[in-house]
């Protein structure tokens, strides 16, 4: 009898203690971590997930999870439900779309901002209407106008893209009323494609249906010699000689980027 009294006591302290750590979040930020560390696994099989930290968020109902990547880069999404916490939910989506971009490619100028090798630039598309030749030193864009700034860039693009790495490098350009032109240049890697985004959004010397922000792609890049100039472009096929450039800059499989020299 006093032996079975003994088990009895001896599972009731046991609950009383798993119940405490249940209660105090102990217990579900274990069942958070595993789950989550079970669902990156499944969903993302390309990265290489590392867990940083776990917090209690009430705002959000559930618990904070911070991943760090390959790259150190940091990811955060909720574990929804304070003592069951097994479903990841906000901040799940845009972690699968920069995924989806990362390791299937980029289709469009929404998949061009998601990649992970243009952190650090604002999109276009939200840039300020008076974004000026010196915000654009300081943002570390390659300037190039009557001086040039952060040449290192394109060098340091050209010798990713010729080891064929991701690379990205933002080009901006007075014109000659003054006002500025942006082209985004990326290369991926996984798809071998050159994305260029332009922005002639500031540019008055254009008719105002010709401000826009485009978007394209090319197979290549590289250096253009023609009529004694060196010029850095995008384009699809070879590059052409003189006596078809004009038809070939026509028909959008030749891009100027910039004049090198």
């Amino acid at each position: 009898m006093k032996r079975k009294r003994k088990i009895i006591l001896i599972v009731i302290i046991v609950l009383i203690i798993i119940l405490g750590l249940w209660i105090s979040g102990i217990i579900p930020k274990q069942i958070a971590r595993i789950s989550a560390t079970n669902y990156l696994k499944n969903n993302f099989p390309e990265k290489q997930y590392k867990y940083v930290n776990i917090e209690w968020a009430s705002s959000f109902g559930g618990y904070v999870i911070t991943f760090k990547d390959e790259k150190d880069k940091r990811a955060s999404f909720i574990m929804v439900d304070k003592y069951w916490p097994v479903n990841p939910t906000q901040g799940t989506n845009a972690l699968l779309e920069s995924y989806n971009v990362e390791y299937k490619g980029i289709s469009d100028i929404n998949d061009f901002y998601i990649h992970s090798i243009t952190d650090g630039y604002t999109d276009l598309r939200t840039l300020p209407k008076d974004y000026s030749i010196e915000q654009a030193q300081k943002d570390n864009c390659f300037v190039i106008g009557t001086t040039i700034f952060n040449d290192n860039l394109y060098s340091e693009f050209m010798d990713k893209y010729n080891k064929k790495e991701n690379a990205f490098v933002r080009v901006v350009q007075p014109t000659t009323e003054g006002d500025i032109h942006i082209i985004d240049v990326l290369y991926e890697a996984r798809n071998d494609k050159i994305h260029i985004v332009t922005d002639d959004t500031r540019n008055r010397s254009l008719a105002q249906e010709d401000r826009t922000i485009k978007y394209k792609t090319y197979e290549k890049t590289g250096i253009w010699n023609y009529q004694n100039s060196q010029y850095w472009v995008a384009y699809n096929g070879e590059l052409p000689n003189e006596s078809i450039a004009e038809k070939i800059i026509n028909s959008g499989d030749l891009f100027i980027i910039t004049t090198i020299k």
